[in-house]
């Protein structure tokens, strides 16, 4: 049975955009939770290695309307934009909301000025790479702090 999205009596269906490392979390944790996704990935060679592992993973630009739709975006719950780069990240955010302004968007940035854009433009989550790494130098330099 899929995971029911809280407050809601629909099930959870995720939409991942891209998958790198932070990607393939995000598809491990719906692989472990049994929660529907889908990927769009525009690296075909990524593409049809995954296709042939059995992922669910189609080849497209998320920031593309006709490649949301065809991953299904009026449907799904949450979308997940896991992308390096920060314009298609924003760009992607965009054309989300613009096709469901009621999907969860947690969105990816490489500095907190792209995550506060991100969230000006509809993101509902941002994971900011800055503040994730200034967190783990912190645990880092507390490991040896003095007791």
């Amino acid at each position: 049975m899929a995971e029911q999205q809280p407050g809601n009596q629909r099930p959870r269906r995720l939409i991942i955009a891209g998958y790198g490392i932070p990607g393939r979390f995000v598809a491990e944790y719906c692989d472990r939770h049994n929660i529907p996704y889908v990927v769009i990935e525009r690296n075909p060679t990524i593409v049809l290695r995954c296709q042939s592992a059995g992922t669910r993973i189609i080849e497209g630009d998320s920031r593309d309307a006709l490649t949301l739709r065809d991953a299904g975006i009026e449907e799904t719950t949450d979308i997940a934009i896991t992308l390096p780069d920060d314009v298609a990240v924003l760009d992607t955010i965009a054309m989300a909301r613009r096709l469901n302004p009621s999907v969860r968007i947690i969105a990816r940035a490489t500095y907190v000025s792209g995550g506060m854009e991100a969230a000006r433009r509809g993101a509902d989550e941002v994971v900011i790479a800055e503040q994730v790494v200034a967190e783990a130098f912190a645990r880092e330099i507390e490991k040896n702090a003095p007791r």
